[in-house]
């Protein structure tokens, strides 16, 4: 993609508008995903008796998958601003529970594990006189994370990118970017078990880590 905008872009943009243009813009990207594996702990509700060991810890290996975002932002002189919407569906590639017997845990639902994110996003461009801006870029927002199983938990999540910008006229751009993201620890289940009410098991105690390598295309208004 780089290497056609860069082509293309003597003619789409002339040296009297190659200047940055400033204000709102929209961005859309897609690329591909991959998941580093869950190592998870399992709880159980006190009322739960088994004959055998039940399991302790659950496995989930995550393979790659699809990564889409939509953006809107203001793009000043050298930074930007925006909101974000990330969806990743990295591929579970196995799922093994250790220490002993699990639970039945059901029918799995889902083929992938699901990430939703809304995101706060600051970006740094490094401007200079050729078409090519590299620029790095912080966030921070939240996640909804679900599992094979359907299990759900909305958890705090921060990322870190880094990238290139191919300038196609004052407005329009492509690029390319690597996304670093991150959740704090998600659980499934309650916090705390309560004693006089039924119940099952608790997973909890890693977060989700994953790499994104994606296209974008972005338009100032």
């Amino acid at each position: 993609m780089l290497i056609a905008a860069a082509s293309l872009a003597p003619f789409a943009a002339s040296a009297e508008d190659s200047a940055r243009a400033t204000g709102v813009y929209v961005r859309g990207g897609g690329g591909v995903v991959f998941g580093e594996a869950l190592n998870q702990d399992l709880a159980y509700h006190p009322s739960i008796a088994a004959p055998a060991p039940l399991a302790d810890g659950k496995d989930t290996d995550l393979g790659e998958g699809l990564s889409l975002s939509a953006a809107i932002g203001f793009q000043y002189g050298k930074t930007r601003t925006e909101l974000e919407y990330r969806r990743m569906t990295p591929s579970i590639d196995a799922v093994a529970y250790t220490g002993g017997t699990p639970i039945a845990p059901g029918p799995a639902v889902n083929d992938d594990f699901e990430v939703q994110a809304l995101m706060s996003n600051i970006y740094f461009d490094l401007v200079n006189k050729s078409r090519l801006t590299p620029y790095i870029g912080f966030g921070v927002g939240g996640a909804r994370v679900e599992n094979e199983l359907g299990e759900r938990d909305a958890v705090f999540a921060y990322q870190g990118r880094a990238g290139v910008d191919v300038a196609l006229s004052r407005k329009l751009s492509v690029g390319a970017e690597y996304v670093y993201f991150r959740t704090l620890d998600f659980r499934y289940g309650p916090e705390e078990f309560d004693p006089a009410t039924p119940g099952g098991a608790r997973t909890d105690g890693d977060p989700l880590v994953s790499s994104s390598v994606m296209g974008n295309l972005r338009l100032v208004f």
